[in-house]
């Protein structure tokens, strides 16, 4: 027997009988009446909210709205959750179109403690040259030397790197391929990594296509950094 599909209602309820948590209670009053623009993103928007504060899952859905293309909706939580994961707590900066930033991963469960200096920043809808990326995504990773012989004093080394994600509609034809070629090497003539995401990739596994990306920009800025203390040592 075909199982008729869950509304979004019906999935949030399982997924909060499943998570029982006040933030989850708050994100669903806060939504109320209100459909999803996907289903892929409301589900990364319930794990967000699952582990943190229900206010940063208002924070992250009204940037969603914000996006122009259900595939960015889509995209944006995934690249959200994965960042909070991949960094430490408080050095994660989100910037919505609007410009307005926020941390993904709040303190407002370590009472006076405050923001760290980020090491990850993620942007939407950019302009670089001529071309809109989708997210443009800045990381810096840090290093230290031992900068006397008793070991008390320490050099720091950083080193910074930019990745434009640009999302691949794919269907495209000859025209529109050496176009794409030629916007990838604008952007990494100016500094910047590029990663396409291909659409099946996005929706099969959006979370899993976000992580890879971010890991690919923070071993590059670690493999920098490496080469920069390097040739620090070498003096």
């Amino acid at each position: 027997m075909k199982r008729r599909p869950q509304s979004w209602i019906d999935r949030f309820l399982a997924s909060l009988e499943a998570h029982p948590t006040p933030a989850l209670e708050e994100w669903r009053w806060a939504r109320r009446g209100e459909d999803p623009v996907d289903p892929r993103a409301v589900e990364a928007a319930w794990d967000l909210a699952t582990l943190h504060a229900s206010a940063e899952a208002n924070k992250l859905h009204h940037a969603m709205l914000q996006m122009e293309t259900p595939e960015q909706k889509t995209l944006l939580p995934a690249l959200v959750i994965a960042g909070a994961r991949q960094s430490e707590v408080g050095a994660f900066r989100v910037f919505d179109v609007e410009g307005k930033g926020w941390f993904p991963r709040d303190m407002a469960f370590v009472p006076g403690r405050e923001h760290l200096e980020p090491d990850l920043e993620l942007r939407c809808l950019v302009e670089v040259g001529r071309t809109e990326v989708d997210f443009l995504v800045w990381r810096r990773h840090r290093g230290f030397l031992t900068a006397d012989e008793e070991g008390k004093e320490h050099l720091e080394v950083t080193a910074e790197r930019t990745m434009a994600i640009l999302l691949d509609e794919g269907g495209g034809g000859p025209t529109q391929q050496r176009e794409d070629r030629y916007r990838d090497i604008e952007l990494q003539q100016e500094g910047h990594l590029v990663v396409r995401v291909d659409r099946s990739d996005l929706w099969q596994d959006p979370i899993g296509a976000a992580a890879e990306a971010l890991r690919t920009l923070t071993e590059s800025a670690r493999f920098d950094c490496e080469a920069r203390m390097a040739e620090v040592e070498r003096g």
